[in-house]
Order: C-alpha cells, then sequence, then structure tokens
C-alpha cells in the first residue's frame, strides 16, 4: 500500500498498450518482495511489476532504502491514440507508520523537556532531553530529505518524461 504524495490524472497523446510495453522493456520483475541486491539488475531503469492496465514500481538502485518512492498508475484508454493516467507517487505505508510513531516520540520528548524546563529550570536532566530531541529532529529531517524527497523529485520527473513523450 502507498501513502501518495503525489497524484494527478494526466491524459497523454499516447496508446496504452505503447506505455506498457515501454514499462515492461524498462522495470525488473523480482522474485521476492524483499528489496536486496541481489534483485538489483543493471540495465533496468524500474523495479516493480506492471499490469495490463497500470503498473507499480521503484527506481532500481543498489542502494537499499525503506525510503524508496513507489509509483503506481492505472491507466485507461480514452481514444485510439489516448490515454488517461491516474499516478500516484508517494512512500510506503509501514514506513509511513513508522515515521508517525517516530515522530510522536519526537513531540513526546518535546513535552517531557519542556514540562522538566519548566519545573527545574535548565538542569541536567533537561540539557540532555534537549539534546536528545535535537539529535532525533535533524536525523528525521535529513532522512526524509536525502532518502526519501530527493529520489522522489528524480522518480516523478522521469515518469512524467516517459508519459509525455
Amino acid at each position: 500500500m502507498i501513502v501518495p504524495v503525489y497524484k494527478q490524472d494526466i491524459i497523454v497523446d499516447r496508446n496504452i498498450h505503447e506505455i506498457i510495453d515501454f514499462m515492461n522493456k524498462a522495470t525488473f520483475r523480482p522474485t521476492s518482495a524483499v528489496i536486496t541486491r541481489r534483485n538489483f539488475v543493471k540495465g533496468v531503469e524500474f523495479r516493480g511489476y506492471v499490469d495490463s492496465d497500470g503498473f507499480r514500481i521503484i527506481s532500481n538502485s543498489d542502494f537499499e532504502s525503506s525510503f524508496a518512492p513507489m509509483a503506481k498508475a492505472s491507466i485507461s484508454p480514452i481514444t485510439e491514440n489516448q490515454s488517461e493516467v491516474h499516478l500516484e507517487i508517494g512512500m510506503n505505508a509501514i514506513v509511513a507508520v513508522c515515521l508517525l510513531l517516530f515522530s510522536f516520540a519526537i513531540l513526546a520528548i518535546a513535552a517531557t523537556a519542556v514540562h522538566e524546563i519548566g519545573d527545574h529550570g535548565m538542569t541536567g536532566g533537561a540539557v540532555l532531553l534537549i539534546i536528545i530531541l535535537s539529535v532525533f529532529s535533524g536525523m528525521m529531517v535529513l532522512t526524509l530529505r536525502y532518502s526519501f524527497y530527493s529520489r522522489y523529485k528524480k522518480l516523478k520527473q522521469r515518469l512524467i518524461d516517459i508519459l509525455w513523450s
């Protein structure tokens, strides 16, 4: 399941079979759902699954990451030479839930630090909580920025280029 960050319905001047054929050639279908270095194949642009009316893919990379953005598309023909593509790009739902729980943990640490500072002032425990809060917040921001967002932008641009070309 995908938690979409980007959703768009695009009408393209390409036949559904052209899009599916291209995606079939550019996509490696792993034998396992687990992304490992063993199911990385050079020379293929995407990894995932292509059906007769859409696809579900991630960028093919030997970099193992749970934060890899996923793309899901449903394609339906409009006319002989036009198709409507419902494109969604986002992160895996399990990863999104884990990030949400991590965010709640950061908020709990922040609330505890504020309470500690209010009751006892800037003592050693409050300073430690602020340091932990800073480290965890920084880890989350850097992880989202460099593990998800930069790869999301590349995948989105590449899929739009494929659909419009």
